[in-house]
């Protein structure tokens, strides 16, 4: 009989979604503390409202995810893949339409790579809770 603990990678793929949620709220807490800097420096009297938009829903996507992850099997099996896909779309919206255009092209190729591995990872944790499953049936 196996056990029906997460194996490494699925530790890993729960441990970015802890972060992806910390960061979220982060932002959340930045775009409250920083309110006036942000209308300083720009024109756009949205700005901080988007952000603490953003940073909260994202926070509280990523800590939910996190925690049905964290619960006793089984979730649903597009749950992880759903919730690393919205972080990324929602990261490469928010950067194609709302970033300044000077700052569109820094750290392109890190991004995709993190992007990329954060696809991976969740492939082989996929991959790894399907074994475990065939292996108790």
């Amino acid at each position: 009989m196996t056990s029906h603990r997460p194996g490494f990678f699925g530790k890993l793929l729960r441990f970015s979604f802890l972060l992806a949620g910390l960061t979220g709220f982060l932002r959340l807490y930045g775009a409250i503390a920083q309110q006036p800097d942000i209308l300083s420096f720009s024109d756009k009297t949205w700005l901080p409202a988007y952000l603490m938009t953003a940073g909260g829903l994202m926070g509280l996507l990523n800590i939910t995810i996190w925690l049905l992850l964290k619960g006793k099997p089984p979730f649903p099996v597009w749950l992880p893949w759903a919730g690393v896909l919205m972080n990324i779309i929602a990261y490469w919206l928010e950067r194609l339409f709302l970033w300044a255009p000077t700052q569109r092209g820094t750290n392109v190729l890190w991004v995709i790579g993190l992007h990329f591995a954060w696809l991976i990872l969740t492939g082989i944790s996929h991959l790894q809770m399907k074994r475990r499953q065939n292996e108790r049936e």
